[in-house]
């Protein structure tokens, strides 16, 4: 068990205070010596479907799914 306290990634201090969250939900931190923004947790947002995204005909990228119903599925 880790029991060391915080601190900046950037200079090092432990004065700093939470500053919102990411687009994945990780906690952010502001730190009020540097003003360095970080988080202390880095994990990603995992899907919502099992089954494969589609992929965008014309550039190959995976395109959002907005809705499903059934066996349909609207992009």
């Amino acid at each position: 068990m880790n029991n060391s306290t915080p601190s900046c990634p950037k200079c090092g201090s432990t004065n700093f205070y939470k500053n919102g969250h990411d687009k994945y939900g990780n906690q952010q931190f502001l730190c009020k010596d540097c003003n360095h923004s970080f988080k202390l947790s880095h994990s990603h947002k995992h899907k919502k479907f099992s089954f494969p995204y589609p992929k965008c005909p014309s550039c190959g990228k995976s395109m959002e799914i907005h809705k499903t119903h059934r066996s349909f599925v609207w992009l």
